[in-house]
């Protein structure tokens, strides 16, 4: 159904300027369409257009259809897409397939787009805020697994394809119906087993009164590659974590991240180096949340010259709290660093003498040093407020203290400035705008492809149709304000 085409003019006459299609249409015509039709070069038959197969996928998604299924029905139905793909009707394979291929240059494009409104003036990405959510994997939350279940169904599935069981046996209702569906699922619980193995190890590495049970270990038979955590609403379940970060502005998202795991530790660093990759290095303010306001994340952003704006977070160090001790201790801040003598002194004025030191793990391989202070017995014995601060007095006080602890103290009276709230205000009112749209108009709730690849194709997607919107809405803004200027 080429332009000239009578059904594609009547489609066209009734389609809106600013309807999604149009806007898919435009934006996507400044890409380099080499980026696209390089994915099918040298590989067999001749494809179907890529470009306008993007155009396709870019407007559904913007519509909340994010199945490659679904795709497939829309392409027979919806008139807007048939418009934009000229009547295209890819077989449903086909569009898996479209998925699978397109994850390969989704970075170039968001580069791409990203230069555009840059090179047009619409944002500056000298400033920038980011956040983090958790999207349920394609996985079922009631289908995991131990060590134990895991060894017991492998055995079974393998006498199952080996034909060595009794032709009476019953088979649970875990097993496919056919062969095909079994051999898929045995290489799932490889897969799984790997998985399984690391998970278990990487916990038995832990100290000892941090380790779970081996037995409650568990992975997803759905999608083993899904870390195992709790959403925003605190259920338990395979999910991926999905980070962007946007200039406050023009609510452009210049970087996004999907990783397969609970934990966002460790990734502050990585994603301002792809930043200052994609704006040429003026990223110079990153606005962030607590969890990454630490002394790793701090000394990362002083190497990158890049000032770090976030609160401090609050534990048992700063906040006074039962602990372990089962008393009320008197918390940290209460006990005064001397930095010429490289000491604390306790609130009664005593001195806490240096007494070791060792080596806490971080993410990703990297450790700082704790320094421990303590305080002599012969002082706790005699203080009078004993009581609500060591539990023994007979082996006296002990104060921790992280390598690069300055870093925090300077971090915390920093963002108590007024001038520091005004600028991290800003935060607030950007962060949630770009996952509100994401999982309320966009309906990104749940992902719909199995893995780590394909969670980061389904995120990189919809990453560039919220931002193919907004940059058509600052190009239209900026052409009615020059148009009114003049």
């Amino acid at each position: 159904m080429p332009p000239s085409h009578r059904k594609w003019k009547q489609i066209d006459q009734r389609l809106g300027s600013n309807h999604h299609a149009r806007i898919v249409q435009r934006q996507v015509d400044q890409f380099d369409r080499q980026t696209l039709h390089g994915l099918y070069r040298g590989v067999g038959r001749q494809p179907y257009d890529p470009t306008a197969m993007l155009k396709m996928v870019l407007y559904m998604l913007l519509k909340g259809i994010a199945s490659p299924a679904r795709w497939c029905e829309e392409a027979k139905l919806n008139e807007a897409v048939q418009w934009l793909g000229y009547g295209y009707q890819p077989s449903c394979r086909t569009w898996y397939d479209f998925r699978d291929r397109v994850g390969d240059c989704l970075e170039e494009l968001h580069q791409q787009l990203s230069h555009i409104g840059m090179s047009q003036q619409l944002d500056d990405p000298t400033d920038v805020v980011q956040y983090v959510t958790s999207i349920a994997a394609c996985a079922s939350r009631h289908r995991m697994v131990n060590d134990q279940t895991l060894a017991a169904r492998r055995q079974f599935l393998q006498e199952l394809i080996e034909g060595s069981l009794a032709d009476d046996e019953v088979l649970p209702m875990w097993v496919p119906r056919t062969m095909d569906g079994r051999l898929e699922l045995a290489l799932r619980m490889d897969h799984a087993r790997e998985v399984l193995d690391q998970r278990i190890e990487k916990n038995a590495e832990k100290p000892k009164d941090k380790r779970k049970d081996p037995a409650k270990i568990q992975v997803s038979l759905s999608d083993p590659e899904a870390p195992l955590g709790r959403d925003k609403l605190k259920v338990y379940r395979p999910l991926y974590t999905v980070q962007y970060v946007i200039e406050p502005i023009s609510h452009l998202i210049l970087g996004y991240q999907c990783e397969a795991d609970v934990s966002d530790a460790g990734t502050l660093a990585p994603m301002i180096d792809r930043i200052q990759e994609i704006v040429g290095g003026r990223l110079r303010c990153m606005m962030a949340d607590a969890a990454y306001c630490t002394i790793l994340d701090l000394q990362d952003c002083r190497e990158r010259g890049v000032d770090l704006l976030a609160p401090v977070q609050e534990n048992s160090f700063s906040t006074p709290k039962q602990n372990t001790n089962g008393v009320g201790l008197s918390n940290r801040d209460q006990f005064v660093w001397d930095e010429d003598k490289k000491t604390y002194r306790c609130p009664q004025g005593h001195e806490l003498k240096y007494h070791s030191q060792q080596q806490k793990k971080r993410h990703g391989g990297r450790s700082l040093t704790q320094l421990r202070y303590q305080c002599g017995p012969e002082h706790c014995m005699k203080c009078p407020q004993a009581a609500n601060c060591v539990r023994n007095p007979a082996k006296g006080r002990t104060v921790t203290r992280m390598v690069g602890q300055e870093l925090l103290d300077a971090q915390k009276e920093k963002m108590k400035r007024p001038e520091i709230k005004a600028r991290y205000k800003l935060r607030g009112q950007t962060v949630e705008r770009g996952f509100a749209d994401a999982k309320g108009n966009r309906r990104f709730d749940r992902y719909h492809g199995r893995g780590l690849r394909r969670a980061r194709t389904e995120t990189g997607l919809l990453v560039l149709a919220q931002n193919l919107l907004r940059l058509d809405r600052l190009q239209r803004d900026k052409l009615n304000s020059d148009e009114f200027a003049t």
